[in-house]
């Protein structure tokens, strides 16, 4: 049995991504009103046009969690790599959402970068970037982190996030790597960037 016409538009749209992940362009929108529960003939009242509800499905403002939002005002609170460990898996939650509606947006070029905003006012990395950045910044000038670039550990660190978010999606049963879980890998990824692969160097030895 359809649903009432009192459906909200949000609940549509959370169909029509779901079914858009799964069958890419070849999605119709009788998919996505089967799944809505709701009969094709209120889709198009609604998104004219399956075009229409392939840009609203896609035109998601992604809010940063709070584990990133608030990192300014953990600044010289608590453990450096705590609070980046936090922010780590909450972004690796975010980023899973993330990149695959925004692959799917790039299979159709007049379709709106998932990205967390209108494609031509944001940039790519407005979302999470800058609340990294400042962070860093902050932990630098308190001289709780060593004077490292802000904006290329963020570079790092987020691409890293990205990389295993990827390697997820694409993941088959025969894969033979396995993944390490989320706070795992972000733990890894963070002793490598605070400590650096190279080897200390070895103390001379007296004669």
């Amino acid at each position: 049995m359809a649903r009432p016409v009192s459906i909200r538009d949000e609940d549509i749209l959370d169909a029509a991504r779901e079914i858009f992940l799964a069958h890419g362009v070849r999605a119709t929108s009788a998919m996505v009103a089967e799944r809505a529960r709701v009969s094709e003939g209120i889709i198009f009242r609604r998104f004219k046009t399956k075009e229409g509800l392939f840009r609203a499905a896609l035109d998601v403002d992604l809010i940063p969690p709070p584990e990133v939002a608030e990192l300014k005002a953990r600044i010289g609170v608590g453990s450096v790599v705590e609070n980046l460990q936090d922010a780590g898996v909450a972004l690796v939650g975010t980023l899973r959402v993330m990149i695959p509606l925004s692959m799917l947006a790039l299979s159709n070029p007049s379709a709106p970068a998932a990205s967390g905003g209108s494609a031509s006012t944001s940039h790519p990395r407005d979302p999470y970037f800058d609340f990294l950045v400042a962070y860093l910044q902050g932990e630098v000038d308190l001289g709780r982190l060593r004077a490292v670039d802000p904006e290329v550990f963020t570079y790092a660190f987020l691409g890293g996030l990205k990389d295993y978010v990827v390697g997820q999606i694409f993941r088959t049963p025969t894969t033979p790597f396995k993944h390490p879980t989320a706070p795992l890998f972000v733990r890894r990824l963070l002793e490598l960037l605070m400590h650096g692969a190279q080897r200390p160097a070895e103390p001379a030895t007296r004669r």
